[in-house]
Protein backbone atom coordinates (compact mmCIF):
# COMPACT_ATOMS: atom_id res chain seq x y z
CA UNK A 1 0.00 0.00 0.00
CA UNK A 2 1.51 3.23 -0.88
CA UNK A 3 0.23 6.29 0.91
CA UNK A 4 0.70 9.40 -1.69
CA UNK A 5 0.58 12.52 0.80
CA UNK A 6 0.98 16.17 0.87
CA UNK A 7 1.99 18.55 3.92
CA UNK A 8 3.75 21.70 3.72
CA UNK A 9 3.79 25.38 5.42
CA UNK A 10 0.85 26.32 3.62
CA UNK A 11 -1.74 23.29 4.28
CA UNK A 12 -0.03 21.96 7.31
CA UNK A 13 0.67 18.60 8.29
CA UNK A 14 -3.01 17.02 9.09
CA UNK A 15 -2.93 14.90 5.94
CA UNK A 16 0.46 13.57 7.18
CA UNK A 17 -1.09 12.75 10.69
CA UNK A 18 -4.12 11.12 9.36
CA UNK A 19 -2.27 8.63 6.93
CA UNK A 20 0.27 7.91 9.77
CA UNK A 21 -2.89 6.64 11.80
CA UNK A 22 -4.17 4.52 9.36
CA UNK A 23 -0.92 3.18 8.60
CA UNK A 24 -0.41 2.20 11.87
CA UNK A 25 -3.34 0.22 11.95
CA UNK A 26 -2.51 -1.73 8.46
CA UNK A 27 -0.47 -4.72 10.22
CA UNK A 28 -0.17 -7.41 7.51
CA UNK A 29 0.59 -5.62 4.50
CA UNK A 30 3.52 -4.01 3.69
CA UNK A 31 3.41 0.50 3.38
CA UNK A 32 5.62 2.61 1.87
CA UNK A 33 5.09 6.72 1.66
CA UNK A 34 5.56 9.16 -1.83
CA UNK A 35 5.71 12.83 -0.84
CA UNK A 36 5.04 15.41 -3.54
CA UNK A 37 8.58 17.73 -4.39
CA UNK A 38 6.78 20.44 -2.23
CA UNK A 39 6.52 18.64 1.31
CA UNK A 40 9.86 18.08 3.09
CA UNK A 41 7.98 19.06 6.21
CA UNK A 42 5.89 15.95 5.36
CA UNK A 43 9.00 13.94 4.82
CA UNK A 44 10.89 14.99 7.99
CA UNK A 45 7.58 13.89 10.04
CA UNK A 46 7.09 10.55 8.16
CA UNK A 47 10.70 9.82 8.74
CA UNK A 48 10.16 10.65 12.68
CA UNK A 49 7.77 7.87 12.76
CA UNK A 50 10.19 5.02 10.64
CA UNK A 51 8.28 4.59 7.90
CA UNK A 52 9.63 4.34 4.67
CA UNK A 53 9.51 7.20 2.49
CA UNK A 54 10.39 8.43 -1.22
CA UNK A 55 10.09 12.02 -2.19
CA UNK A 56 8.59 12.47 -6.10
CA UNK A 57 12.05 12.93 -8.20
CA UNK A 58 10.14 12.84 -11.56
CA UNK A 59 8.10 15.93 -13.17
CA UNK A 60 4.85 13.20 -13.27
CA UNK A 61 4.11 11.91 -9.53
CA UNK A 62 2.71 9.37 -11.15
CA UNK A 63 5.97 8.26 -12.54
CA UNK A 64 7.35 7.82 -9.24
CA UNK A 65 4.09 5.49 -8.11
CA UNK A 66 4.98 3.27 -10.71
CA UNK A 67 8.37 3.12 -10.22
CA UNK A 68 7.22 1.48 -6.65
CA UNK A 69 5.14 -0.42 -8.03
CA UNK A 70 2.00 -0.81 -5.35
CA UNK A 71 -1.59 -2.56 -5.73
CA UNK A 72 -3.10 0.11 -3.67
CA UNK A 73 -2.49 3.72 -3.84
CA UNK A 74 -4.02 5.93 -0.96
CA UNK A 75 -4.14 9.30 -1.51
CA UNK A 76 -4.38 12.45 1.05
CA UNK A 77 -3.10 15.17 -1.17
CA UNK A 78 -6.25 17.56 -1.46
CA UNK A 79 -7.89 17.77 -4.85
CA UNK A 80 -6.45 15.07 -7.55
CA UNK A 81 -7.38 15.31 -11.44
CA UNK A 82 -9.03 12.74 -13.49
CA UNK A 83 -6.01 12.54 -15.77
CA UNK A 84 -3.75 11.67 -12.37
CA UNK A 85 -6.29 9.14 -11.05
CA UNK A 86 -6.91 7.20 -15.23
CA UNK A 87 -2.87 7.13 -14.89
CA UNK A 88 -2.51 5.33 -11.45
CA UNK A 89 -5.45 3.12 -12.67
CA UNK A 90 -4.15 2.44 -15.83
CA UNK A 91 -0.83 0.36 -14.41
CA UNK A 92 -3.51 -1.83 -12.93
CA UNK A 93 -3.51 0.02 -9.02
CA UNK A 94 -6.56 0.53 -7.27
CA UNK A 95 -6.76 3.83 -5.94
CA UNK A 96 -8.49 5.46 -2.36
CA UNK A 97 -8.72 9.40 -1.95
CA UNK A 98 -9.04 11.37 1.01
CA UNK A 99 -10.92 14.62 1.11
CA UNK A 100 -10.94 14.78 -2.56
CA UNK A 101 -13.17 17.46 -4.24
CA UNK A 102 -11.28 17.40 -7.97
CA UNK A 103 -12.32 15.34 -10.91
CA UNK A 104 -10.10 12.49 -9.87
CA UNK A 105 -12.68 11.53 -6.86
CA UNK A 106 -15.54 10.64 -9.98
CA UNK A 107 -13.09 7.46 -11.16
CA UNK A 108 -11.66 6.97 -7.96
CA UNK A 109 -12.13 3.37 -6.05
CA UNK A 110 -13.55 4.68 -2.99
CA UNK A 111 -13.36 8.42 -1.66
CA UNK A 112 -13.44 9.32 2.09
CA UNK A 113 -14.33 12.51 2.95
CA UNK A 114 -14.73 13.69 6.74
CA UNK A 115 -13.89 17.28 6.55
CA UNK A 116 -15.25 18.80 3.20
CA UNK A 117 -19.09 18.52 2.10
CA UNK A 118 -19.93 16.71 -1.15
CA UNK A 119 -21.08 18.67 -3.82
CA UNK A 120 -23.01 15.71 -5.22
CA UNK A 121 -24.42 12.14 -4.17
CA UNK A 122 -21.79 9.48 -5.45
CA UNK A 123 -21.28 6.03 -5.60
CA UNK A 124 -18.34 4.80 -3.19
CA UNK A 125 -17.99 8.40 -1.78
CA UNK A 126 -18.59 8.10 2.47
CA UNK A 127 -18.60 11.92 3.64
CA UNK A 128 -19.37 13.28 7.56
CA UNK A 129 -17.75 13.21 10.62
CA UNK A 130 -18.52 9.32 10.84
CA UNK A 131 -15.72 8.70 8.77
CA UNK A 132 -13.21 10.95 10.57
CA UNK A 133 -10.05 9.01 12.27
CA UNK A 134 -9.54 10.08 15.21
CA UNK A 135 -6.48 8.95 17.26
CA UNK A 136 -6.01 6.76 20.00
CA UNK A 137 -5.10 9.31 22.81
CA UNK A 138 -8.68 10.98 21.90
CA UNK A 139 -10.69 7.46 22.90
CA UNK A 140 -8.66 6.87 25.61
CA UNK A 141 -8.89 10.06 27.64
CA UNK A 142 -11.82 10.27 29.99
CA UNK A 143 -14.67 13.47 29.16
CA UNK A 144 -14.86 15.62 31.95
CA UNK A 145 -17.49 18.24 32.31
CA UNK A 146 -17.54 21.60 31.93
CA UNK A 147 -16.71 23.55 34.68
CA UNK A 148 -18.36 26.67 36.10
CA UNK A 149 -16.03 28.75 36.56
CA UNK A 150 -13.33 29.22 33.80
CA UNK A 151 -9.48 28.26 34.29
CA UNK A 152 -7.53 27.05 31.69
CA UNK A 153 -7.91 28.14 27.94
CA UNK A 154 -6.19 25.96 25.82
CA UNK A 155 -4.60 27.70 22.35
CA UNK A 156 -3.53 25.35 19.24
CA UNK A 157 -3.61 25.65 15.83
CA UNK A 158 -2.49 22.94 13.97
CA UNK A 159 1.51 21.59 13.31
CA UNK A 160 2.13 24.88 11.29
CA UNK A 161 -0.29 27.92 12.33
CA UNK A 162 1.03 29.46 8.96
CA UNK A 163 -1.00 33.06 9.91
CA UNK A 164 -0.01 32.83 13.49
CA UNK A 165 -3.25 33.17 15.24
CA UNK A 166 -1.60 32.04 18.25
CA UNK A 167 -0.17 34.99 18.44
CA UNK A 168 -3.50 36.73 17.38
CA UNK A 169 -5.35 35.17 20.09
CA UNK A 170 -2.75 35.32 22.89
CA UNK A 171 -2.79 39.44 22.19
CA UNK A 172 -6.68 39.28 22.31
CA UNK A 173 -7.21 37.63 25.42
CA UNK A 174 -4.04 37.74 27.96
CA UNK A 175 -5.03 41.13 29.68
CA UNK A 176 -8.38 39.80 30.48
CA UNK A 177 -7.44 36.11 31.28
CA UNK A 178 -4.89 37.86 33.83
CA UNK A 179 -7.27 39.51 35.75
CA UNK A 180 -9.63 36.64 36.03
CA UNK A 181 -6.71 34.13 36.88
CA UNK A 182 -7.25 32.44 34.20
CA UNK A 183 -4.11 30.15 32.76
CA UNK A 184 -3.27 29.90 28.59
CA UNK A 185 -1.40 27.05 27.55
CA UNK A 186 -0.20 27.38 23.92
CA UNK A 187 0.95 24.07 22.13
CA UNK A 188 2.91 24.83 18.97
CA UNK A 189 2.91 22.41 16.36
CA UNK A 190 5.66 19.87 14.72
CA UNK A 191 6.31 23.14 11.73
CA UNK A 192 5.12 26.14 13.98
CA UNK A 193 8.32 28.83 13.22
CA UNK A 194 7.14 32.00 15.46
CA UNK A 195 8.14 31.14 18.42
CA UNK A 196 10.05 34.82 18.88
CA UNK A 197 6.41 36.67 18.45
CA UNK A 198 5.78 34.56 21.44
CA UNK A 199 9.09 36.16 23.95
CA UNK A 200 6.56 39.36 25.42
CA UNK A 201 3.76 36.84 26.91
CA UNK A 202 6.40 35.11 29.67
CA UNK A 203 3.53 33.99 31.69
CA UNK A 204 2.11 31.70 29.41
CA UNK A 205 2.96 27.98 28.88
CA UNK A 206 4.15 27.40 25.56
CA UNK A 207 4.38 23.63 24.38
CA UNK A 208 6.34 22.12 21.85
CA UNK A 209 4.79 18.97 20.29
CA UNK A 210 2.97 17.70 22.57
CA UNK A 211 2.74 14.29 23.47
CA UNK A 212 -0.10 14.36 25.76
CA UNK A 213 -2.30 16.86 23.71
CA UNK A 214 -5.45 14.84 24.73
CA UNK A 215 -4.79 15.16 28.40
CA UNK A 216 -4.10 18.90 27.54
CA UNK A 217 -7.45 19.52 25.90
CA UNK A 218 -9.70 17.45 28.07
CA UNK A 219 -8.12 20.18 31.20
CA UNK A 220 -8.74 23.25 29.40
CA UNK A 221 -11.89 24.88 29.93
CA UNK A 222 -12.38 26.51 26.27
CA UNK A 223 -9.81 25.38 23.55
CA UNK A 224 -8.56 27.88 20.46
CA UNK A 225 -8.04 26.47 17.10
CA UNK A 226 -8.05 26.35 13.23
CA UNK A 227 -10.95 24.60 11.17
CA UNK A 228 -9.32 21.62 10.61
CA UNK A 229 -8.64 17.97 12.61
CA UNK A 230 -8.64 19.88 15.74
CA UNK A 231 -12.27 20.75 16.09
CA UNK A 232 -13.26 16.78 16.04
CA UNK A 233 -10.38 16.22 18.48
CA UNK A 234 -12.10 19.28 20.57
CA UNK A 235 -15.67 17.54 19.97
CA UNK A 236 -14.83 14.05 20.94
CA UNK A 237 -13.26 15.67 24.29
CA UNK A 238 -16.61 17.67 24.70
CA UNK A 239 -14.83 20.47 25.24
CA UNK A 240 -16.10 24.03 24.07
CA UNK A 241 -14.05 25.58 21.31
CA UNK A 242 -13.70 29.07 18.98
CA UNK A 243 -12.41 28.42 15.86
CA UNK A 244 -10.25 30.73 13.43
CA UNK A 245 -10.23 29.76 9.67
CA UNK A 246 -6.58 29.39 8.35
CA UNK A 247 -7.28 29.82 4.50
CA UNK A 248 -10.77 29.68 2.24
CA UNK A 249 -10.64 26.20 1.96
CA UNK A 250 -11.09 25.95 6.05
CA UNK A 251 -13.57 27.61 5.72
CA UNK A 252 -15.87 24.94 3.64
CA UNK A 253 -15.49 22.60 6.37
CA UNK A 254 -19.24 21.39 7.95
CA UNK A 255 -18.21 20.35 11.58
CA UNK A 256 -16.98 23.46 12.72
CA UNK A 257 -20.45 25.03 13.43
CA UNK A 258 -22.54 26.10 16.10
CA UNK A 259 -25.14 22.85 15.19
CA UNK A 260 -22.07 20.86 16.42
CA UNK A 261 -21.16 23.11 19.57
CA UNK A 262 -18.51 25.12 18.12
CA UNK A 263 -18.17 29.45 17.94
CA UNK A 264 -16.96 29.63 14.35
CA UNK A 265 -15.24 32.95 13.68
CA UNK A 266 -14.77 32.58 9.94
CA UNK A 267 -11.28 33.55 8.73
CA UNK A 268 -9.23 34.38 10.80
CA UNK A 269 -7.05 36.96 9.06
CA UNK A 270 -10.45 39.29 9.08
CA UNK A 271 -11.13 38.75 12.77
CA UNK A 272 -10.44 41.85 15.11
CA UNK A 273 -8.46 41.27 18.67
CA UNK A 274 -11.66 42.83 19.76
CA UNK A 275 -14.11 40.37 17.96
CA UNK A 276 -11.89 37.50 19.94
CA UNK A 277 -11.80 38.99 23.12
CA UNK A 278 -16.00 39.18 22.79
CA UNK A 279 -16.22 35.92 21.74
CA UNK A 280 -14.24 34.33 24.53
CA UNK A 281 -15.50 36.52 27.20
CA UNK A 282 -18.94 35.72 25.81
CA UNK A 283 -18.20 31.64 26.61
CA UNK A 284 -16.39 32.52 29.69
CA UNK A 285 -18.83 33.85 31.47
CA UNK A 286 -21.40 32.23 30.48
CA UNK A 287 -21.75 28.32 32.24
CA UNK A 288 -24.71 27.58 30.55
CA UNK A 289 -23.46 28.19 27.10
CA UNK A 290 -20.57 26.07 27.90
CA UNK A 291 -22.62 23.17 29.03
CA UNK A 292 -24.89 23.12 26.17
CA UNK A 293 -22.12 23.44 23.50
CA UNK A 294 -20.09 20.21 25.69
CA UNK A 295 -23.79 18.72 25.30
CA UNK A 296 -23.80 19.06 21.37
CA UNK A 297 -20.53 18.12 20.70
CA UNK A 298 -21.17 14.60 22.59
CA UNK A 299 -24.12 13.92 20.27
CA UNK A 300 -21.72 13.67 17.14
CA UNK A 301 -20.12 9.75 17.67
CA UNK A 302 -16.53 10.29 16.31
CA UNK A 303 -14.89 7.17 18.36
CA UNK A 304 -16.10 4.44 15.86
CA UNK A 305 -14.68 6.59 12.73
CA UNK A 306 -11.71 4.86 12.25
CA UNK A 307 -13.45 1.39 12.52
CA UNK A 308 -15.62 2.59 9.62
CA UNK A 309 -13.01 4.04 7.55
CA UNK A 310 -10.47 0.78 8.04
CA UNK A 311 -13.24 -1.38 7.37
CA UNK A 312 -13.92 0.43 3.93
CA UNK A 313 -9.77 0.07 3.01
CA UNK A 314 -9.56 -3.14 3.44
CA UNK A 315 -12.88 -4.35 1.21
CA UNK A 316 -10.71 -1.78 -1.68
CA UNK A 317 -7.43 -4.13 -0.48
CA UNK A 318 -9.20 -7.43 -0.92
CA UNK A 319 -9.99 -6.73 -3.95
CA UNK A 320 -6.64 -6.88 -5.04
Amino acid sequence: LLFVVSGYEEIGLGHVYNTLLLANDIVEHEVVFLVDNKSQLALDKINSKNYPVYMQTESDIVEDVKQLNPDVVINDRLDTTEQYIAAIKAAGIKTINFEDLGTGAHIADLVINAIYPEREVLPKHYFGHEYFILRDEFILTPVQKPSAQVRKVLITFGGVDPNNYTRHVIESITDYCQGNDIEITVVAGFGYSHYETLAPFSEIEVIRNSTNIAELMSNADIIFTSAGRTTYEAASLNVPTIVLAQNEREMTHFFATAEHGFVNLGLGTDVSNEQILEAFVSLAENYHSRQYASNLMAKADLVSGRQRVMKLINNIVEQV
